[in-house]
């Protein structure tokens, strides 16, 4: 288990290095929870985070090679030489109720140059999931990780919560979440945080913050 948890651990950071630099070249999909309109300039959609979907070619590869059961992609840019730090967050909430906060992390960015933000998720064995969250910036990188007990949940699905988000100095943004419930049966992920929330017995939501 010690193995594959390095294993995963070393290739999720190889990708955050730029392994498979800029691999997603397809259109975006309409925003889903999002202040950038699909109509937006060029300066506008500079300024947002922007989730990136993957071919399911480039999903397969990507898997073969890391192991990941899911990844999420996001690129970031700012035109504000002020912004210049960013802080990423998991929120654990239990039956609607907001539980504990899971291995913050913080890292610089660039202004007016494109940074990624991945976001994988990758099974240990039958009763853990690890999640890794790794900041690109330019040739460098930061990660943070950890493990989520999964064996007293029937099922689980994990998604972005947006498509494009304006970047607000200090306010922060939902990027992605994981639903999970005891009893067995389909999930219906809504990209709505609060609503999640009160849908399921456990939520974990990937949050973000821009700053100075």
């Amino acid at each position: 288990m010690k193995l594959k948890v390095f294993l995963a651990c070393l290739f999720a950071l190889a990708f955050a290095a730029g392994i498979w630099n800029d691999a997603p070249k397809k259109h975006l999909a309409k925003p889903v929870n999002s202040n950038a309109s699909s109509s937006a300039s060029p300066d506008e959609k500079a300024n947002a985070i922007i989730y990136v979907p993957i071919t399911d070619d480039e999903y397969a590869s990507i898997r073969s090679a890391s192991g990941a059961d899911s990844l999420f992609i996001y690129k970031f840019q700012t035109d504000d030489e002020n912004i210049a730090w960013i802080d990423c967050w998991m929120e654990h909430y239990v039956n609607g109720s907001y539980r504990e906060t899971l291995a913050s992390m913080g890292t610089s960015m660039r202004s007016k140059r494109e940074n990624k933000l991945y976001w994988s998720l990758t099974s240990v064995n039958d009763k853990e999931q690890m999640w890794i969250v790794s900041v690109r910036n330019g040739g460098s990188f930061s990660s943070s990780k950890g493990t989520i007990a999964k064996e007293a949940f029937a099922s689980s699905q994990a998604g972005p919560i947006i498509n494009s988000q304006k970047i607000v100095p200090e306010e922060p943004i939902t990027l992605g979440a994981i639903v999970r419930k005891k009893e067995q049966g389909p999930t219906s992920f809504r990209p709505d945080p609060d609503e999640l929330i009160k849908s399921y017995d456990e939520v974990y939501l990937l949050k973000c913050r821009f700053k100075s």
